[in-house]
């Protein structure tokens, strides 16, 4: 309970300051009354704070009077006795007028909120895309829910395509026909599979907008691929025979030796066949995750795509060719490494750029500064990718009638549905005799040795 100080503030404002300077706490709240102007008290707090109020009645509804305080201001902020008076005396003239301090004093709080919404609102307006990709590249950084790469991979897609040429203009002038006008150079050179992936990357980037309150909806939420560069196609190229084309392996390693790749790229080729792995997780390798003795490579789930890691069971293939790159990069430790401290190991677009530059056509004119070599990789069925290796592989498991599940575990797949819940453990036994029978497959097409240039 407060405690009311039977002592009056002086009439003399220059004594009445006198007087609240020595004035000490106690316990509890402590009011003085002012001796000038009715109403006005001063408050002491057990701190020590020295708090002017205004102590006035209004009258509410039906003629019911209530007691009601306003609080002028502190003391020891500057608010001397002369101008609280002076402060007190207008609000009572005002009070007396019909006016209620506390509902000024609301009223005020809303005026500020409602110009803080304007003022939130114009600042929103003038957000341009660039200021919403930098956010969205923080997200696509974190490092639990974010992208792999840090999302260097798909900021880099935005910039190129999108970002360069509109990243200044305000996020809420951003239109459909800005889009496509970005689009729209892609779709002319054929990459609809481009346009595709700018389209989601930037549908994402414009979502996250939506959530962050720099718009209230998205201009691209009616757009799906079908207006853009179509549905993605599922690539089936495969290089093995199959029930309905032969086979092109044999072809393979009959033009390999003389294509004019690098020996240890020869070598990563016959690898990814027989392993089954991704290009990145080979590249990314290191020596100390391989086993010659117990014929095992692991893959750690830093270097996998699901971040799931797995062991790889060598079949004699496979530990043939492994041991063909290990005389070549066995004195460092990666497996495929790089030139720089930077980028320790090689990028797999070293040997996805290698190969697609190798399947021009015999009479395609000689490009400046690329290999002579334009024509050496060239298959009956036409264009293939480092990618259909992987998928050659799984191909070939399944014509040598390895069941669906065990191509799944040996390429990394998480189960679908329930499996994946409740399933975690592997057919090691299963696994490693699917690997055999493709090591043995591939042998049988090929004639096992060193690649010869």
């Amino acid at each position: 309970m407060a405690v009311k100080n039977r002592e009056l503030i002086p009439k003399s404002a220059d004594s009445a300051d006198k007087l609240i300077r020595t004035l000490t706490p106690s316990q509890k709240d402590t009011y003085i009354q002012d001796s000038t102007i009715t109403g006005l008290v001063l408050r002491v707090t057990p701190s020590g704070k020295k708090l002017w109020h205004l102590r006035y009645t209004v009258q509410i509804g039906s003629g019911q009077w209530v007691g009601r305080k306003y609080s002028l201001g502190a003391f020891c902020e500057g608010l001397k006795t002369r101008s609280a008076r002076e402060q007190a005396e207008t609000w009572r003239v005002r009070i007396r007028q019909g006016e209620d301090p506390q509902e000024e004093k609301k009223k005020q709080a809303e005026q500020r909120k409602a110009e803080h919404l304007l003022e939130i609102e114009r600042k929103q307006a003038l957000r341009t895309l660039n200021d919403v990709a930098v956010v969205y590249a923080a997200k696509l950084a974190n490092k639990k829910k974010g992208h792999k790469d840090g999302g260097t991979h798909a900021m880099t897609i935005l910039h190129n395509h999108l970002l360069d040429r509109f990243g200044t203009i305000p996020i809420q002038e951003f239109t459909r026909q800005d889009f496509f006008s970005a689009i729209d150079p892609i779709l002319a050179a054929g990459h609809n599979s481009m346009a595709n992936t700018v389209l989601s990357y930037t549908k994402a980037m414009f979502r996250l907008a939506v959530k962050r309150e720099f718009i209230e909806y998205s201009v691209l939420d009616c757009l799906d691929k079908t207006d853009v560069g179509g549905k993605d196609k599922i690539r089936s190229r495969v290089l093995c025979a199959t029930r309905t084309k032969a086979d092109e392996l044999e072809d393979l390693y009959r033009i390999l030796p003389d294509s004019g790749l690098s020996l240890n790229l020869q070598c990563v080729v016959h690898i990814l066949l027989g392993t089954g792995c991704r290009g990145i997780e080979l590249f990314k390798g290191r020596w100390d995750h391989l086993n010659f003795d117990n014929n095992m490579w692991l893959i750690p789930g830093e270097h996998s795509k699901n971040e799931d890691p797995i062991i790889i069971y060598l079949s004699e293939y496979s530990k043939k060719w492994f041991s063909e790159l290990y005389k070549l990069t066995g004195h460092t430790n990666w497996m495929m490494p790089g030139k720089s401290k930077k980028r320790p190991h090689m990028i797999p677009k070293v040997l996805s750029k290698a190969i697609c530059e190798r399947q021009r056509a015999p009479e395609a004119p000689q490009k400046k500064g690329r290999t002579r070599n334009h024509s050496t990789l060239i298959l009956p069925d036409g264009h293939w990718t480092v990618h259909d290796l992987r998928r050659t592989a799984a191909t070939q498991m399944q014509m040598l009638e390895v069941t669906p599940d065990i191509i799944d575990a040996c390429q990394n797949h998480r189960p679908l549905g329930v499996r994946r819940r409740y399933q975690h453990g592997h057919s090691m036994d299963q696994m490693r005799a699917a690997w055999d029978l493709l090591g043995r497959s591939l042998a049988a097409k090929a004639d096992v040795h060193p690649p010869t240039n």
